[in-house]
């Protein structure tokens, strides 16, 4: 049984003002870099075998910390970047509410029909996360291996392999800065 370890990167400025980050390339602030060691701190007691990433800074510098324990290298993975969203990137979220309301709702309603302007589907997100995971567990057999990305793209992996309805990605989202195994076979 492969063990997946699901992390979501530390705090960045932008999470904190709550702006789309989407697959923009921000960094960790402060508070996110310490989030992010006391994550390496907790699973550094794993064997951890691999430690997989999106190649956008803030969940790289994340992956770097949890690979730094058990001297190993992250490895860049495009298919583990967070959801493009467009036109949403960089707005407040309440602003989106506001200026997208159509477009928002129907992302919130069912994420898997709904698409940002100019961004990426929640399908196309979920096909592309997804295959990335399956790509890394026949990898990694029987291994315990660490993914790092953003929260969306995270619950999809989580909800595909826990089987739960992709309408409820939502709500599988815990607050940032999170970490979850799971076993997959």
């Amino acid at each position: 049984m492969t063990q997946l370890v699901l992390v979501c990167h530390g705090q960045t400025d932008w999470d904190k003002e709550k702006r789309v980050q989407g697959a923009l390339d921000i960094p960790l602030n402060d508070v996110g870099k310490k989030e992010a060691q006391e994550i390496s701190d907790k699973l550094s007691k794993f064997k951890i075998s691999a430690v997989y990433s999106s190649p956008v800074a803030c969940s790289f510098s994340t992956a770097s910390e949890i690979a730094a324990p058990h001297k190993l290298k992250v490895k860049k993975a495009d298919n583990l970047k967070e959801l493009n969203q467009g036109f949403w990137q960089g707005l407040r979220l309440s602003d989106v509410k506001r200026r997208y309301k159509k477009q928002y709702n129907t992302w919130k309603i069912s994420p898997a029909f709904g698409q940002p302007p100019k961004g990426e589907s929640g399908k196309d997100a979920y096909d592309r996360a997804v295959c990335a995971a399956h790509k890394i567990i026949d990898k990694h057999r029987d291994e315990t291996v660490c993914v790092v990305s953003g929260d969306i793209i995270l619950s999809m992996i989580k909800d595909h392999f826990k089987e739960t309805d992709a309408k409820k990605v939502w709500s599988a989202i815990p607050s940032k800065t999170w970490w979850e195994v799971l076993e997959v076979e």
